[in-house]
């Protein structure tokens, strides 16, 4: 829709595209991998469509749908499918091809860690060959926008391939797609070429794409100077890189400030967090422009509530805690015994730092923190089942918060990490997520951060902010909605 508005000479057609990845791709079945990471993100965009997209002002628009319809209650959402499309193999895309991939999915035989995501829907129907109904359990307003990016759960595969191809789905994923998988070989390269047959492809431009993994990110940035990858993900702790990019006239950084935040949650059913005096003294004796300082050369924004510069959620007052250190002391002091706990951090050079830093931020509170190292992978597990005295946690960028802020905060949620219980909170939750009036939901937000704030269940360190580097000549990149690098509607200059 925004590439329309722009002249029609533009956009050039043809060449190719090498996108240096940060990390190698596991595969596409969910069944098999559960979640995408921000690598198969960058992959699955190009391979599958997805029912609606974002436009540049974050507004749901047609994608595999052409138009869609709430109930009243907003617990019903009827899709229109665009016809005439097909998977890569030649196999009809419509409701019956949608409805077994999200039947696939949350089949409890089929224990897919992907069912987590798409808890919330109920069922889904496909009462003829183009409507598509979502039955959900509970209502969301803003439901096409959550559809709208290459997810695990959103990203529509052919029925045919997985049946035909069993074990070898995983490495030979089939959509419908502006691009066909070519070749892939593990740990080196994947190559995508143009899809001959695609419903919308006077709108794609390159002829081939190739996806590299270079995880290292001096030697990814190293191979974007030297013309080797036209594009690379970069965050904000290569804030050398980034920074290098910003002064180079041969390279554009492109940056999205997206919604979500890096965030902390305490339990707050054992000892010393079950004691309001403690979980406040901490968040006051956070420092969250020395932390950017020290991890990121001041790259990263401090957060103060969940929502970030990327949400429509703008609050005038959040119920931040204020940066006080004497009044986190004195709190410590009227707790009365010594404050000693454990907080997990990723084995990695990042999350080691990022502990140490906090380590010596509470201990001029008073606090004593030990660090836990654990493999990445580790810290959901614990998470869920309550093994941890603090861990950390990220809401990601998505266009809507209640998804998130119902499963981290709602009574019973398995996803209630803090283990905390409130009725207001509830009654908030459950008002943002059935009224469709945009103001009275911000309302219900702000208030929900205020309480969240006040009874420092969980903090905030750092907004989300998603980074890209390109060669100056690569144009079209949309923005990095939910993180998601999408080069598959770029094109050259």
């Amino acid at each position: 829709m925004a590439l329309s508005a722009m002249p029609a000479n533009a956009q050039k057609a043809g060449g190719s595209i090498t996108v240096g990845l940060e990390l190698d791709i596991p595969g596409f079945d969910v069944l098999k991998v559960g979640v995408y990471d921000t690598a198969a993100l960058t992959a699955s965009s190009a391979l599958f469509d997805t029912l609606t997209y974002l436009d540049e002002n974050g507004k749901p628009q047609p994608k595999l749908a052409v138009s869609w319809e709430p109930s009243e209650d907003f617990k019903m959402w009827t899709f229109k499918l665009r016809p005439g499309v097909k998977f890569h193999d030649g196999t009809p895309f419509n409701a019956e091809a949608f409805k077994a991939n999200f039947d696939r999915q949350k089949d409890p035989a089929n224990k897919c860690r992907c069912a987590f995501y798409i808890s919330n829907v109920n069922n889904v129907q496909a009462p003829d060959e183009l409507t598509l109904v979502y039955n959900l359990n509970d209502p969301s307003v803003n439901f096409p926008s959550l559809v709208s990016y290459a997810s695990q759960t959103n990203a529509i595969h052919s029925p045919t391939a997985w049946k035909t191809k069993g074990e070898e789905y995983n490495r030979n994923p089939v959509g419908t797609g502006p691009y066909i998988l070519k070749s892939w070989t593990a740990g080196d390269r994947m190559i995508l070429e143009k899809n001959p047959d695609y419903w919308g492809k006077d709108k794609v431009y390159f002829d081939r794409i190739t996806l590299k993994p270079l995880p290292d990110a001096q030697s990814r940035f190293a191979s974007l100077q030297s013309g080797e990858v036209d594009l690379i993900w970069d965050d904000e702790y290569s804030a050398d890189n980034i920074q290098k990019a910003q002064k180079d006239s041969k390279l554009t950084v492109h940056t999205y400030l997206g919604s979500g935040a890096a965030v902390y949650a305490f339990n707050t059913k054992v000892a010393p967090f079950d004691d309001l005096r403690v979980r406040q003294a901490l968040v006051m004796a956070l420092d969250r422009k020395k932390m950017s300082q020290a991890i990121t050369n001041g790259l990263s924004r401090p957060a103060s509530n969940p929502y970030g510069d990327g949400s429509w959620v703008k609050c005038k007052d959040d119920g931040a805690l204020p940066e006080d250190l004497e009044k986190a002391k004195a709190l410590i002091k009227d707790y009365g015994k010594p404050v000693e706990f454990k907080m997990l951090v990723t084995a990695t050079p990042r999350g080691r730092m990022v502990g140490q830093v906090l380590q010596q931020l509470w201990k001029r509170a008073g606090a004593n923190m030990e660090i836990e190292q654990v493999d990445q992978a580790t810290i959901p597990p614990r998470a869920f089942m309550r093994q941890f005295q603090l861990t950390p946690w990220r809401i990601v960028d998505l266009a809507d918060p209640d998804i998130q802020m119902y499963s981290n905060f709602k009574t019973g949620s398995p996803v209630a990490l803090a283990n905390y219980s409130n009725p207001e909170l509830d009654r908030l939750l459950d008002h943002a997520r059935t009224t469709a009036d945009t103001n009275k939901r911000i309302e219900d937000y702000c208030a929900i951060s205020r309480l969240i704030n006040k009874e420092a269940i969980w903090f905030w360190t750092f907004q989300n902010t998603y980074y890209a580097i390109s060669s100056a000549k690569l144009k079209g990149l949309p923005k990095m909605y939910s993180g998601v690098i999408d080069v598959s509607r770029a094109w050259k200059e």
